[in-house]
């Protein structure tokens, strides 16, 4: 590689005529994302072929062997990376700690960070590396945020200790996990250490956990990322689609570091196959380019040669509201359609004050669906009950939520402790609802709002109370526009509140709230309404708050809180939309015509006047699951039907309740399994092999099914028969301390009536073994994640097959491939949960 150590710099070349040199140009480059630059690549294999092998970690090599960990530096610069990560990838204190070194994260990590830098010196960067926990948090896994933070915390404090110039946030698969990771770093110094996040993503073009490439463009940016990026899972080949996605989402450089392939695999990408490919992804918008499993210092010096000279594209720019959950980016404001929050889950009303103060999160978790299947684009949490515990509830509510719904949220207190507990708990970019101009209320709301990534709402008040006159309201508006421009914060992500009062107390309210609205707009922030204030105090309050509606949005509303079971409403805004310019070819009020005629009709066919309740919703409208305005049933569904809905739903309350309905009209309890457990799991099953469930509805849905089993199968254990279908041992192989997808089996395979011994991770094969012999095992399920202990894989495979005569291994990990598999002499192999629960099947009905 001698050509490429005396290869020109390109990244120094842009800014020779500014006065930067060495690291600060880089950096000045890596943030502006002017000209390409490049990462390195895989560590995991390079420390193995010089020494390294479990139960000792990778980022013990850091204090036992630092001249090897150093020399893979170097060899990475010499290939011509600009840019090199520390050898921390699992640093946090929570992996440590399963070698007795959690104490040591961040001497560690320091160690890490100075190697890197001793190698780089000051004419490269250093990117220190934090890769995933490897656990599920709350509430599908046991680990709290804060417990998540902690982990993060020293890991991150010895990186920049360490002297690493950025940290790099990177193989992350849930986006909740990575808020907690940046919300830890944020903690740390001034907290505005430079940081990127990048992302693992599927063959379908999202995360394990359902997050799309624009959904986490966008988070990264509202974070204050200072790039996003895409690594390892997949080949250079198949990440071009994401990485032009995070390209025109983002408005941010772009990392992208692809996998070179897996061992046994036969897309094994060679070094000038790989630089040709990666051609591609400069083309659809990387700015950075690197490699992540199976590259080597070869990879990256073909990388230099096919790619230097390349232009990268210009940044992007996106001024809307990037309301977003897990799964799905809900744009909002000027040149979109408006946006629709639904106000039902509001402990201040009467038929929700009781579910939320005794904590009957299944009503909320209707209320949510509901809405949802009404045509809400948000969902509004307020739990604001003095006599409760507010964050706790908050808690509970958006996990119910979350649960039954995927669409963003809109987190509803005044209290700023409560506000902070949801912008925790909730996943993706929610509205802050809200903060008043008062004092310094402002400035704590857009604090809240870049630490944890949100939209604020901003209600022009101040201690004076709300202005009479439009240019009193204004000049609140402005200053808090002013303030978002001196803390970072884009005035397009805050929504103003026209704040219009009753028109009953003030004929002139409607006057003054609608020139409101159009004054906001000019000064670039986005606008919103409690759509029922208008019609507080008067009768037939329906009827006003449409009319206000359409008066609204011709003014120029973004957002609008009410009712979305108020079919008016929604043949509002659809009208609306049309009108306003925001519905290309009349698609969105085409596809609800006829609805609306048949609404039409049914009005029209009534002859008792209009009742609504005291938001201006018709009282009792009946909606299509069976509920009514109120969230109350208004019928008995099939019991079997509604048993095999709430699983596929996730709702294991509902799920239990049926259940023990079943139970007491005397129902076989192998009859609830087979009849109303398994056709609701396949049913999941099928859902997530379409790509349209993830892996938080898949646990959410094997967790409603447990709850259902549990019960059975204890009646059925009382009755002296065994209905278990077999035995299955799992662990992640002795030096590996990844085990979230091998958790999800385990779920999986214990909602489908199966014994799971899980013997965790990083297992030594005797105890393997003697798990297997104590519970008669049929199956053993190994797990790895790291290519680099991939090898007692096929140690364990060989071993527990030859000590125990008819024992079936099967095998599963990013790491791991069908080839793979059967070279080893596994008895098979599956890519997720779903697959594996098939094999397993398979296997013990042929056994």
């Amino acid at each position: 590689m001698g050509d490429i150590k005396n290869m020109p710099n390109i990244s120094n070349i842009s800014n020779t005529a500014r006065g930067l040199s060495g690291r600060e140009a880089l950096m000045e480059q890596l943030k502006e994302g002017s000209s390409l630059l490049f990462l390195d690549g895989g560590m995991g294999t390079m420390l193995a072929e010089r020494g390294w092998a479990p139960p000792m970690l990778p980022e013990e090599m850091n204090l036992e062997r630092p001249e090897v960990v150093r020399a893979i530096h170097k060899a990475y610069i010499d290939a011509g990376a600009n840019i090199v990560e520390t050898n921390s990838f699992g640093g946090s204190s929570l992996k440590l700690a399963h070698r007795g070194l959690g104490n040591r994260a961040a001497e560690i990590s320091a160690a890490a960070a100075r190697l890197a830098r001793e190698a780089a010196g000051g004419t490269h960067l250093v990117a220190g590396c934090a890769g995933p926990l490897g656990e599920l948090l709350e509430p599908f896994g046991s680990l709290t945020f804060e417990e998540a933070m902690e982990a993060f915390r020293p890991q991150f404090q010895g990186l920049i200790d360490g002297g690493a110039d950025f940290i790099l946030i990177e193989t992350a698969l849930d986006l909740r996990e990575v808020k907690a990771a940046v919300a830890a770093l944020k903690d740390l110094g001034n907290g505005r250490f430079p940081f990127v996040v990048s992302f693992t993503f599927e063959q379908q073009g999202r995360t394990v956990t359902g997050t799309p490439p624009e959904v986490a463009a966008h988070w990264a940016r509202a974070v204050g990322a200072m790039a996003v990026g895409a690594n390892c899972g997949m080949g250079p080949g198949a990440y071009v689609q994401v990485v032009s996605a995070l390209y025109r989402h983002s408005g941010l450089p772009v990392f992208v570091y692809a996998n070179a392939g897996l061992p046994d695999d036969p897309e094994q990408w060679g070094p000038e196959d790989y630089a040709e490919a990666s051609a591609r992804l400069v083309e659809a918008g990387a700015a950075v380019v690197g490699g992540c499993c199976r590259t080597t210092p070869a990879h990256i010096a073909a990388l230099r040669r096919r790619l230097e000279g390349l232009s990268v594209l210009p940044r992007t720019h996106n001024d809307y509201l990037p309301f977003a959950s897990r799964s799905r980016l809900v744009p909002g404001g000027r040149d979109y359609p408006l946006t629709l929050v639904g106000e039902g889950i509001n402990a201040s009303r009467p038929a929700v004050k009781p579910h939320v103060s005794s904590g009957s999160w299944g009503a909320v978790r209707d209320l949510a669906r509901v809405q949802h299947e009404a045509g809400a684009q948000l969902l509004d949490i307020n739990i604001g009950l003095p006599q409760i515990d507010q964050n706790e509830a908050m808690k509970r509510a958006v996990a119910a939520v979350e649960s039954s719904s995927d669409l963003p949220l809109s987190i509803d207190s005044d209290r700023p402790d409560v506000v902070e507990t949801g912008l925790r708990a909730c996943t993706g970019i929610p509205l802050i609802n809200s903060v008043t101009a008062k004092g310094s209320e402002v400035e704590r709301g857009i604090r809240l709002a870049q630490r944890y990534g949100a939209v604020l709402a901003v209600l022009p008040l101040d201690e004076k109370g709300i202005p009479e006159g439009v240019d009193g309201r204004m000049a609140l508006v402005k200053r808090a526009a002013e303030t978002a421009d001196r803390m970072g914060y884009p005035r397009s992500m805050l929504v103003v509140d026209g704040l219009c009062m009753a028109v009953g107390a003030d004929s002139q309210a409607p006057r003054v709230g609608l020139a409101t609205l159009a004054r906001i707009e000019e000064l670039g922030c986005c606008t919103m309404l409690g759509l029922s204030n208008i019609s507080h105090g008067m009768p037939a309050r329906s009827v006003i708050n449409k009319a206000w509606l359409a008066m609204a949005m011709a003014a120029g509303l973004h957002v609008a809180i009410a009712n979305p079971l108020d079919r008016g409403i929604a043949e509002t805004i659809a009208a609306g939309n049309l009108l306003c310019g925001h519905d290309k070819d009349a698609r969105r009020y085409l596809s609800l015509a006829d609805s609306f005629v048949q609404s039409q009709s049914q009005t029209q066919a009534q002859s008792a006047p209009l009742k609504t309740d005291d938001r201006g919703s018709p009282r009792g409208a009946k909606t299509e699951k069976g509920g009514n305005a109120d969230g109350k049933e208004y019928e008995k569904e099939d019991q079997w039907a509604g048993l095999r809905r709430a699983i596929v739903q996730g709702d294991p309350d509902k799920a239990g309740d049926l259940g023990r309905a079943l139970d007491e009209a005397g129902t076989d309890p192998t009859t609830i399994i087979n009849e109303g457990v398994v056709p609701a799991l396949t049913e999941v099953g099928q859902l997530y092999d379409s790509g349209r469930y993830f892996l938080p509805q898949l646990l959410s849905s094997a967790g409603a099914a447990q709850k259902v089993c549990d019960v059975e199968m204890a009646r059925i254990a009382a009755s002296g028969e065994n209905m278990e279908k077999g035995t299955v041992v799992l662990a992640t192989v002795e030096g590996d301390l990844h085990d979230l997808g091998k958790n999800v089996v385990a779920t999986m395979l214990r909602s489908h009536g199966y014994k799971v011994v899980d013997l965790g991770k990083n297992v030594p094969c005797a105890e393997i073994e003697r798990a297997a012999r104590e519970h008669q095992a049929q199956i053993v399920g190994l797990s790895a994640l790291m290519t680099s202990t991939m090898f007692r894989m096929e140690e364990d495979v060989v071993a527990l097959k030859n000590e125990i005569p008819g024992l079936r291994v099967i095998v599963g990990g990013a790491s791991v491939s069908d080839d793979y598999s059967r070279r080893i002499g596994a008895d098979g192999y599956s890519p997720d949960a779903v697959g594996a629960v098939k094999l397993v099947a398979n296997i013990l009905e042929n056994h």
